[in-house]
């Protein structure tokens, strides 16, 4: 283990499989939020309490989180939300002979939720009528032009963090358009980043009331918001 993390271990009440649920996090290839080796799954964040590099692994049914940075203890208290506490598939009857074939392979998967909901409302709007490579061409250039270095051993892997609400904000609109970005896009995402912090806080609505919320920016419609 690397040295000067923050650990916690988690014990899911069901099994979930980490490389079922995690790829929602995951930008396409070259993401530089991201990256899965032999020694986990590793993330690079930007919290309300700062940069953070986030490792999980899968220890025999039981989640071992390391994270470095100023927003480690932020990120582990979520852990459990991440890895699909908060999704609960009891009351799902597989009817259909397809999903019902393919659901013992999938039953492990969960919703995940890593509470950073305005970092994935920009991650949405820029993936917003283009094509998945376009916009992940898109976050992968302005992450690593206006993102700072991940902390810890997340530098080594040339991870970076995206950047702030704030810093968001402030990218200036020939840096949108070089990234592929139009106009269109790029204002729906300034004007959500002045109101990060209200739109963190759907994380802990009930779905309806986020819904509202989110769908309450211009711009933002009902696939976005989903």
């Amino acid at each position: 283990m690397h040295t000067g993390a923050a650990t916690l271990r988690h014990r899911p009440p069901e099994p979930v499989d980490l490389d079922l649920v995690l790829p929602a996090f995951v930008r396409g290839s070259g993401d530089p939020t991201s990256h899965v080796g032999r020694d986990g799954w590793w993330f690079a964040w930007t919290t309300p309490q700062g940069p953070v590099t986030l490792r999980l692994e899968d220890e025999g049914g039981e989640v071992l989180a390391s994270a470095w940075g100023d927003g480690a203890a932020w990120m582990l208290e979520r852990v459990p939300d991440l890895v699909g506490g908060r999704d609960d598939p009891s009351g799902f009857v597989p009817h259909h002979d397809l999903v019902a074939r393919g659901w013992p392979r999938m039953s492990r998967w969960r919703v995940p939720a890593n509470g950073l909901v305005a970092q994935m409302l920009v991650c949405s709007v820029l993936e917003q009528r283009v094509t998945g490579r376009e916009a992940f061409s898109s976050q992968r250039q302005l992450v690593r032009r206006f993102g700072s270095p991940a902390p810890g051993p997340g530098e080594g892997l040339r991870l970076v963090c995206p950047p702030s609400a704030a810093e968001w904000a402030r990218i200036p609109s020939w840096a949108w358009l070089r990234a592929g970005v139009d106009g269109a896009r790029s204002r729906v995402v300034v004007r959500a980043m002045q109101v990060a912090g209200r739109l963190d806080e759907c994380a802990d609505l009930p779905l309806d009331q986020a819904h509202a919320r989110l769908r309450s920016l211009p711009g933002v419609g009902e696939w976005t918001a989903a």
